[in-house]
């Protein structure tokens, strides 16, 4: 978080250097601009039990359909932080002893497509304009974890090396979002930009309630984004 706290310092400054700089008019209808950004992916509710706030990149294509709407598509990738399972125990119903796995592998990546429309309160490309926006897509996901000792062993003694069976589930969720941000106009070519998002995916993470972890559908996360765009 402090990475992206300078980022946003970092994009901040810039635009303000930018605008007082500029003598640059509107963004005109039909120019096009390519965009890059970095963000938190910010897991929610029952998601933010299996992981925390991620680090993630995009790249996106960005069309001025008028004076105050751009459309834009947009990929990006991010992989989950914080899984903790290897730390989590479960309870042996043979002995009522806790039990970790401390050779657990886990994790969950995203690479993502979106389409999304961005209504701006002011002209494009003359100062700063504040903007809603809303888009749907598919978030292409992978949910993987192997090394978890199985739990449902009988006998008198624990064998920690038969393992649940490893699982990686590969689905392509369709998304919603929808969010607000800042356009900050420097040129006629270069804008930043600052936005809020929240995404509602239409995936699920199996449960694990052996662990503590229960099934989560839909998976939710904001992402609070910088970039910079480039208009052509």
């Amino acid at each position: 978080m402090r990475m992206l706290r300078e980022m946003f310092r970092t994009l901040c400054l810039a635009g303000a250097v930018l605008i007082s700089v500029s003598t640059a008019g509107a963004l005109e209808e039909g120019q096009s601009g390519i965009g890059f950004f970095g963000s938190a992916n910010v897991p929610l509710f029952k998601f933010g039990e299996w992981y925390s706030a991620s680090p993630k990149l995009g790249i996106s294509y960005n069309y001025v359909a008028s004076s105050r709407i751009v459309a834009e598509i947009e990929y990006h990738y991010s992989s989950m932080l914080g899984g903790d399972l290897d730390t989590r125990e479960f309870t042996w119903p043979i002995d009522s002893q806790n039990y970790r796995s401390p050779n657990v592998d886990q994790g969950v990546t995203f690479n993502s497509l979106t389409a999304s429309g961005l209504l701006h309160f002011n002209e494009l490309g003359e100062g700063t304009s504040p903007y809603i926006m809303g888009g749907v897509g598919f978030f292409g996901f992978s949910n993987e974890v192997s090394g978890l000792i199985f739990p449902g062993q009988s006998g008198t003694s624990l064998d920690t090396s038969i393992m649940n069976p490893a699982f990686n589930d590969k689905v392509a969720a369709l998304t919603f979002s929808i969010g607000g941000g800042i356009s900050i106009a420097g040129s006629e070519q270069f804008v930043i930009d600052l936005r809020l998002r929240y995404n509602v995916i239409m995936g699920e993470l199996r449960p694990l309630e052996d662990w503590g972890l229960e099934k989560v559908f839909p998976m939710q996360a904001i992402d609070l984004s910088g970039g910079i765009k480039y208009y052509w």
